[in-house]
């Protein structure tokens, strides 16, 4: 809980007068149909020649490619997998979409671990990886072959200037047995095979706090500052039973909430990228209500990147 007494709340900065109240038309906040909320970093970040790595949903993927061109080292866009085994974007394998499976990875990573191999999921004559948002089944030899690939893309976390964490959504699947969160629904057949050991969980904000900051407090542990922000992108599809629409609000504001008590973290920042895509409504996506236009990532990007540059 926030508490201020009645002069603390009344005689605030003039800084923080400024921007007390919802900036209407012709504010300083609002252009191009966008609201950009007031943002201080805590430190300064030249993003040009830096070595950013980008971990989350599909935004983090959409924010890595408004990063390139500027000259960041962008770890993540090194990563690719034959078109045969995911059709769309050639890293789009490395997406983290629940807190549990974001911490799980960055721990692994920091700590030089890996994932155990008995967490993959026999497919007729192959495997899938759950840790995996999608793609099609391959040989097992494959799939640990792509593991130790993923592994050695992620050794260089530790040595990045700072780490853009995207957070996805709060459903997940959990392997009870193994202790893993799962970026993946186990297929009914191995879930049935095993009963007792997978499990649906929607976390909620005590959860979600609770799952992320020994991660994040390892990233800056290892002198990796960590921009924390919410995804935009909505929740496809929910075990909850709740009308999915409905189940997405719930999602975005456990997150939100959780970021912004993790952002009290020393060396985390919690960046409003949800908030200036969700100002725009529908228009700030394209036809499918899902994916963020390009045009609007890269405001999201600039605005972001101007913050960092202005900062002391």
């Amino acid at each position: 809980m926030q508490k201020l007494s009645f002069e603390q709340a009344v005689r605030q900065p003039a800084s923080v007068r400024e921007i007390r109240e919802y900036p209407v038309s012709g504010d300083r906040r609002a252009r191009a149909g966008l609201l950009f909320p007031e943002f201080t970093p805590k430190r300064r970040i030249d993003f040009r020649g830096a070595q950013v790595f980008t971990i989350g949903s599909c935004f983090a993927r959409n924010i890595e490619q408004a990063l390139a061109p500027l000259g960041c080292r962008v770890p993540t866009l090194d990563f690719a997998v034959p078109p045969e085994e995911f059709r769309h974007a050639p890293n789009g394998l490395l997406n983290e979409y629940n807190p549990g499976s974001t911490a799980q990875r960055i721990l692994l990573a920091l700590e030089g671990a890996s994932l155990p191999d008995d967490s993959l999921i026999p497919v007729g004559d192959g495997v899938i990886d759950p840790q995996l948002k999608a793609g099609a089944s391959v040989t097992r030899e494959r799939a640990l072959g792509r593991r130790r690939e993923i592994d050695a893309v992620y050794r260089r976390l530790g040595a990045s200037d700072c780490a853009i964490v995207t957070l996805g959504f709060v459903e997940c699947w959990y392997d009870e047995e193994l202790r893993l969160f799962l970026n993946r629904m186990p297929t009914k057949e191995w879930a049935r095979k095993h009963p007792g050991r997978f499990s649906f969980r929607r976390l909620g904000v005590e959860e979600t706090t609770a799952v992320l900051a020994p991660a994040l407090e390892a990233l800056g542990a290892s002198g990796v500052h960590v921009i924390l922000t919410v995804s935009p992108v909505p929740l496809q599809v929910t075990f909850s039973g709740e009308d999915c629409v409905n189940a997405n609000e719930y999602s975005k504001a456990v997150l939100r909430v959780a970021a912004g008590q993790l952002a009290a973290l020393p060396g985390v920042d919690y960046f409003p990228a949800y908030e200036i895509v969700r100002s725009g409504g529908l228009a700030s996506y394209i036809d499918d209500h899902t994916h963020v236009r390009e045009e609007v990532v890269r405001e999201v990007a600039d605005h972001m990147l101007s913050a960092y540059e202005q900062s002391a």
